[in-house]
């Protein structure tokens, strides 16, 4: 659950820095496309990552139930 939920607020974030800052620039749309499909897998696995951490970290010292 945690990594999960860790993973959708990567998906927002991304979804937000796009939005706010992607989408207005005005660059070729190759070297856009690149620069979001970067920002996505950057930030969504970034934060995926650490929620995957934390649960195991959290599992490790028994805070929460083994799957």
């Amino acid at each position: 659950m945690i990594e999960l939920g860790s993973f959708l607020c990567g998906l927002g974030f991304s979804i937000l820095v796009y939005y706010r800052s992607l989408k207005p620039l005005d660059i070729p749309w190759l070297k856009k496309t690149a620069y979001i499909v970067f920002t996505f897998i950057g930030i969504t696995g970034t934060l995926f990552l650490s929620g995957v951490l934390i649960a195991h970290f959290l599992r490790k010292l028994g805070f929460i139930a083994p799957k």
